[in-house]
């Protein structure tokens, strides 16, 4: 499964010494100049490109030199890459020594090719990018080996418009590597799953512990081999991003911390599939977070795990065609999961409990709770989460139905219990 694609990534050591990269696939030089571009390139700046692996004393490629020469000569950057022949031509690899630092930029665009970023150390993040505002990024492929991240946001410095934070900006990535590699068994052209490897490494990070990550589109194809593949932390709001596929990865997507802290991970929507390829204890998406409106579909997680809502996790939607399985751990029993067809295998009933004492509606769905046998009913209270307690006078009937939103609460007096069944609804 997905040996095709994970080819390239067998390749990519190899082609690190290997002189036949294939010729930049952007005009360079003069070109470059009249375009207000620093461009990077194959061989540069042996191919006349402006930087590349052979800029003097480099550990990156050229591309830390790039990213500083264009933020003191206010201009943009493009990374020069080209198609790829299996046995004819190999990817265009730029190999990082040490992590790549995007300073803070203002109004600036990183271009790409579907080049190869190839983080060879064993620890610390491969690309960290700090403040950015009004800006636009595209990247082709980030491979790491590190048990750190692929890709961090975070801002650190108060740059744009003198504000710590990553706003307005578009994000692309083809693809992020993980540090658990893109192959089930850890060796390429082997797709049979080693149940003993360890997936590590966080594909995606938004950092906002020091700084905002704030009204951003963040758009990645694939992720991979990753112990967490998007993870947002701190203070993440109002981002939109999509992950066409992640897979082969621990726990695909997590939204927040188990810590609950002033600010967190909110109001941001999230669209994404994830796969886990048969990882055992594998995770869906792991919520902690607050109001987040998230469109989920996924294969292969573990029993229950599809969806964990943390103890924090509230008011967030989740849209999902068929739940296979979820966990609610919430305090606050306010999230929803919206699916195709109501989950009836998954909604409980619950006793009737004292006289006047309250019960709560905690499936994260609305239910009916449909009268069977009546009982001596004097009163019953309805109180939604929001808004005024309502209390309705007098006896039930057989076939009634009360309609329970997620944390609506419910207390009936009597004098003889009713019984009742719960049934999902949407």
């Amino acid at each position: 499964m997905r040996a095709w694609r994970s080819f390239i990534f067998f390749i990519i050591l190899a082609s690190q010494s290997c002189p036949g990269s294939i010729a930049a696939s952007e005009p360079t030089g003069v070109e470059g100049t009249k375009r207000n571009c620093i461009v990077v390139t194959p061989h540069g700046p042996q191919d006349g490109g402006d930087f590349g692996p052979h800029t003097p004393g480099t550990k990156t490629s050229g591309l830390q030199e790039a990213f500083n020469a264009a933020k003191a000569q206010a201009k943009d950057v493009y990374l020069s890459g080209g198609s790829w022949t299996e046995s004819k031509t190999v990817p265009v690899v730029y190999v990082l020594r040490e992590t790549l630092h995007i300073p803070w930029m203002q109004n600036f665009r990183c271009d790409s090719g579907n080049c190869v970023i190839h983080y060879a150390p064993k620890e610390g993040d491969a690309v960290v990018i700090d403040s950015q505002m009004s800006c636009t990024y595209r990247f082709g492929l980030i491979v790491s080996m590190s048990p750190g991240a692929t890709v961090r946001l975070k801002p650190t410095t108060a740059g744009p418009d003198r504000f710590k934070v990553i706003t307005s900006t578009d994000f692309y990535f083809n693809a992020l590597v993980g540090g658990g590699g893109a192959w089930p068994s850890g060796e390429a052209f082997n797709s049979t799953l080693d149940k003993k490897r360890k997936w590590v490494g966080t594909g995606l990070l938004l950092d906002g512990s020091e700084g905002p990550i704030d009204a951003n589109r963040i758009y990645v194809t694939e992720i991979v081999g990753c112990e967490r593949g998007i993870h947002l932390t701190h203070d993440c709001t109002h981002n939109t991003i999509e992950a066409t596929s992640i897979h082969l990865s621990q726990t695909h997507m997590q939204i927040g911390d188990e810590d609950v802290t002033p600010v967190r991970a909110r109001l941001n929507r999230i669209a994404v599939h994830m796969e886990a390829q048969g990882i055992e204890n594998a995770a869906g998406a792991v919520i902690h977070g607050a109001e987040n409106v998230i469109n989920l579909s996924s294969e292969g997680m573990a029993k229950d795990r599809e969806i964990v809502f943390g103890k924090h996790a509230e008011h967030n939607l989740v849209t999902v065609a068929r739940l296979k399985g979820f966990t609610n751990q919430a305090a606050s029993p306010t999230n929803r999961i919206v699916t195709a067809s109501p989950p009836a295998e998954m909604t409980t009933t619950p006793a009737v409990p004292a006289a006047g004492a309250e019960i709560a509606n905690r499936h994260p769905w609305p239910i009916v709770a449909r009268v069977i046998r009546p009982g001596r009913v004097e009163r019953w209270t309805e109180t939604p989460v929001v808004g005024a307690a309502q209390t309705f006078g007098g006896a039930l009937a057989s076939g009634q139905a009360i309609w329970l939103n997620p944390g609506d609460r419910l207390a009936i007096d009597y004098s003889e219990a009713p019984t009742w069944h719960w049934k999902a609804a949407q």
